[in-house]
């Protein structure tokens, strides 16, 4: 059985506008030079997928369908490619309120959609994370004070925030935020910190002073994120609370 092909991707991060956290989208990236049409069809006949016809007119048979697909398009035309795929015509752009179409903001744009046959399965390829070791995760915050317990954070103790790829020597910069949770449908403002500066930092350890702007007996999600360059990795969210004092 043939190796599986490699496919590179890489994990980009976007709001979730339902939540406001953090959404985790992938996409393929270093992807090879695209297989020219007159390519495909020499393999087709390599193969025996296209019988009859000679080696040297792959070229001819290739241009001949990219020109009757032009042409049908003219036509205003959709093109079916049995149940692999199909094109149709779009209308980009605006128009006025009575729909006037002009040449500067309107154009044609042809959209090709898979049809079944062209159905794709993760298990086809191998994958591999390009940013494997870039994206942040919080495992807990605990105190640096003898009897502390995870996220249970005592004023005026060190902070200890544990997890994974939290630093790398190539960053920027790191934050670490702090987000008061409030009550659901509370319209009040969060309270919120953040902190820039460490006492220590390591890919699986931050250490650093607790803010003392942050109140106690209250709530609040701890998130950590690494910046390099226009790029910033945002961890995973995790709860803690500021201990009471007395």
């Amino acid at each position: 059985m043939a190796d599986k092909p490699v496919m590179l991707y890489t994990v980009r991060q976007q709001t979730n506008r339902a939540t406001g956290g953090v959404l985790y989208v992938p996409a393929i990236v270093e992807r090879a030079d695209s297989v020219s049409l007159e390519e495909i069809v020499s393999k087709a006949i390599d193969r025996g997928l296209i019988v009859a016809i000679k080696p040297n007119a792959a070229k001819g048979v290739a241009d001949g369908v990219a020109r009757q697909m032009l042409e049908e398009f003219k036509q205003g035309n959709g093109v079916k490619f049995g149940d692999y795929f199909y094109a149709r015509l779009y209308l980009d752009g605006t128009t006025d309120g009575n729909g006037t179409l002009v040449a500067d903001r309107n154009g044609i744009n042809v959209r090709l959609y898979k049809g079944d046959g062209f159905k794709l399965k993760l298990a086809d390829f191998s994958w591999s994370n390009v940013d494997s070791g870039n994206i942040p995760a919080v495992d807990y915050a605990i105190s640096d004070a003898d009897g502390a317990l995870r996220s249970m954070l005592i004023p005026g103790e060190t902070v200890l925030l544990n997890g994974t790829n939290l630093f790398a020597e190539d960053d920027d910069s790191q934050a670490v935020e702090f987000v008061e949770v409030l009550p659901e449908g509370s319209t009040d403002t969060p309270e919120t910190a953040t902190v820039t500066e460490f006492i220590a930092a390591g890919p699986n350890l931050l250490s650093f002073a607790l803010p003392n702007t942050l109140t106690a007996g209250k709530a609040f999600t701890v998130q950590a994120k690494r910046t390099r360059g226009a790029t910033t990795f945002v961890s995973n969210k995790r709860g803690c609370s500021i201990v009471s004092e007395g």
